[in-house]
């Protein structure tokens, strides 16, 4: 008998297609694709979810969509989760995962950390929410200003949404210009002003390397457009070009030092740098926005990459999973909101902002991320990195890796991901049978199939972790 044409394992026939093309592959007669590959995972899902099917059924007749949060939204319904415990979390179906998104990059040193936990029940049993400051505020403010070169003062608040904004208002009323310069495909909250350009349409996104100012979604004023210039992200030299173009209008450039949106894409050797330059030579506000990557050092990427910004904004880590944001910088930025003096020059308030229940998770957890915690994560996410390229290669599937540090995400690309536009280029129904398919074994990512590493996971659950993504691929064909 002939052999069939193409490579076979397990009984799988590959046609022979350009190198790493399998989008459809044959078995028996039957022609397969990824997306059927994608509704077996559902089906699975489905059917190991029932509780949480119900759940979401009730939730959507109160709220839209079924959540308060989009991102952690996906089809065909999230699992709801009812426990946490180190690298574990449970969900009202009684199945177990293990966690490598840690809320979002929230939970550096995992579920219930004992520290954590002790801290949050002290504080509990002297009042949880009160009228005027608290001590443990001045402690948590240390913190940040001894290991955040940029940052000389600090103020609270409780999302990283309220921490940009915050930080372009100070930028503005600091040098009296208006404009805000951003990068395509960067985010950085909710508020009007950066809703711009996060996830443009590619038709109207304009050229690459001048790109349009384009609105996310409904809702939004005409001059939010008008306000932003977008540039391109790790392109210092259009970047410069840009900036030195509307240098009279820019009050700040925000960017995110690694870029959450698109896999944890770090910056490119000498980009930052060059942001640095340009805008220190203009007298524009350079903003690094640390809600994400404040993880890749205890004094954030900027400590990282060796580039001080003159304003930097946090969230996640920062909180010990409450609610929590942070913007701080140098003194003479910050005093804009000091009210010591008469009134302010930029107004600041917020029934909750730094409130002792988040200082007291706070301060616990980055007191727990110690020298050797960074350290400790940032090696195991070079191993998941490491081994998951090994494993792209093995099985010759037309992915990559991004990240740096705890940080790392799956590219289903073949291209080299370094900005919004090459990272449109992942394979969508991929993405979402990998992210499925993960669950359907015990690993939980983001939906997007980013991942980090908190202080408690071991090598042990990184084996489990590439041996699950090895079947998940061989599902697809890949194996």
């Amino acid at each position: 008998m002939n052999k069939p044409a193409g490579r076979v394992r397990r009984g799988v026939v590959f046609p022979c297609a350009p190198h790493g093309d399998r989008s459809q592959y044959q078995s028996g007669v039957k022609l397969m694709t990824v997306q059927d590959a994608l509704q077996r995972e559902i089906d699975t899902y489905i059917a190991q979810n029932p509780k949480s099917q119900a759940l979401n059924e009730e939730a959507l007749k109160y709220l839209p969509g079924g959540d308060s949060r989009n991102s952690i939204y996906w089809p065909p319904y999230p699992a709801y989760i009812v426990g946490g415990d180190g690298t574990r979390i449970t969900d009202a179906d009684g199945n177990v995962r293990t966690d490598f998104i840690n809320n979002m990059t929230t939970l550096i040193v995992g579920h219930r950390n004992p520290d954590v936990v002790k801290a949050m029940q002290d504080q509990v049993s002297e009042g949880w929410s009160y009228p005027g400051p608290s001590p443990s505020q001045i402690r948590w403010a240390e913190i940040l200003v001894e290991r955040v070169p940029s940052v000389e003062q600090v103020r609270f608040v409780n999302s990283g949404t309220e921490a940009t904004l915050n930080a372009i208002r100070a930028a503005r009323a600091f040098t009296g210009r208006e404009k805000l310069g951003k990068m395509e495909g960067g985010y950085h909250g909710t508020h009007d002003s950066v809703a711009v350009s996060v996830a443009p349409k590619l038709d109207f996104a304009g050229n690459g390397t001048e790109p349009n100012s384009v609105e996310d979604y409904e809702g939004l004023p005409s001059y939010v457009t008008d306000g932003a210039v977008v540039m391109p992200i790790n392109d210092i030299e259009n970047c410069e070009r840009i900036i030195r173009a509307n240098a009279d209008d820019l009050a700040c450039v925000i960017v995110e030092p690694v870029n959450g949106r698109n896999g944890f894409v770090p910056a490119e050797p000498g980009f930052l740098e060059g942001l640095r330059a340009v805008t220190s030579e203009l007298g524009i506000v350079l903003i690094f926005d640390e809600v994400i990557s404040f993880r890749v050092a205890r004094g954030g990427s900027q400590e990282h990459y060796g580039v001080t910004p003159d304003m930097t904004t946090f969230g996640k880590v920062i909180g010990g999973g409450l609610p929590v944001g942070a913007f701080g910088g140098r003194a003479d930025i910050m005093s804009l909101y000091d009210p010591s003096n008469g009134a302010p020059r930029v107004q600041h308030a917020g029934t909750f902002n730094g409130n002792p229940m988040t200082a007291a998770a706070g301060v616990a957890t980055l007191e727990a991320a110690t020298p050797e915690v960074y350290e400790y994560v940032g090696r195991m996410g070079g191993v998941i990195r490491d081994r998951l390229r090994a494993l792209i290669a093995e099985v010759e599937a037309p992915m990559g890796v991004t990240g740096v540090e705890s940080l790392w995400a799956l590219q289903f690309t073949p291209e080299r991901v370094t900005d919004y536009r090459s990272s449109m280029t992942n394979d969508k129904t991929m993405t979402r049978a990998v992210f499925l398919g993960l669950q359907n074994e015990g690993f939980l990512l983001s939906p997007s199939c980013q991942g980090t590493v908190s202080s408690v996971h071991t090598e042990e659950d990184i084996d489990a972790l590439i041996a699950a993504i090895r079947k998940v691929l061989g599902r697809l064909g890949y194996a």
